[in-house]
């Protein structure tokens, strides 16, 4: 009986954070996140402004668990990918998950003031068991990828990553599309920086450069 109980104030907890969180996206998109009200989102949330705080201690909080969250959430859904596809094809699939949660409103303004309220210093660190960091250990013990950064920094080196071209993307008002192919090349010179020294591979080619560059040979005076 005690579990039960316990069990639905859980739930309970996560139904009014989701909706207090809801509510504050709603806000901010309206009015922006400076001129919102913490007063007006705990009224449509239907709570006391004292259990607001005992959710979210304020407005950069709730700015960050709202874009922060997509993130974990194209994580949470690309979680099976990690598990059963190769690192590189799983990781673009992500890019391509997060890029369509995140540019379905094209409330680029919005977006940008939220991650400026989040700030990068407040990024949670890795877990082992995250399914990413899980995917860089087996290339790890397959040897794969290099053994002397370990699969947790190299997770959070990736989302680093990835938040940045977030935040580039909202700066260019990229599409979809677009927000994806910037995501997957950030990833993609992250794995490549992370392949054994023996199978990096070759930089990629610029339209107009020669096929190949070769070493002159230096004439004797």
């Amino acid at each position: 009986m005690a579990q039960v109980e316990a069990g639905l104030r859980e739930r309970k907890r996560r139904q009014t954070r989701e909706e207090i969180l809801a509510q504050a996206i709603g806000v901010f998109r309206r009015k922006g996140i400076r001129p919102a009200r913490l007063s007006e989102i705990a009224e449509l949330s239907q709570v006391s402004q004292a259990t607001l705080f005992n959710y979210f201690a304020n407005k950069s909080a709730l700015a960050e668990a709202w874009v922060r969250g997509e993130v974990e959430s194209a994580l949470e859904q690309s979680s099976d990918d990690f598990s059963g596809r190769g690192l590189r094809p799983a990781a673009r699939a992500f890019c391509r998950r997060l890029a369509e949660l995140t540019s379905v409103e094209r409330d680029f303004e919005v977006r940008l003031e939220a991650w400026r309220e989040a700030g990068r210093a407040n990024a949670s660190c890795m877990e082992a068991t995250q399914p990413l960091v899980q995917a860089l250990s087996r290339w790890q013990e397959s040897e794969r990828i290099r053994k002397d950064i370990d699969a947790s920094t190299l997770a959070e080196l990736l989302m680093e990553a990835v938040e940045s071209g977030l935040i580039s993307g909202l700066r260019a008002r990229c599409s979809g599309s677009e927000l994806a192919r910037r995501l997957q090349r950030r990833v993609d010179l992250i794995l490549d920086g992370a392949r054994k020294r023996n199978e990096r591979v070759a930089a990629p080619r610029v339209e107009g450069s020669p096929v190949a560059w070769t070493r002159r040979p230096v004439q004797s005076r």
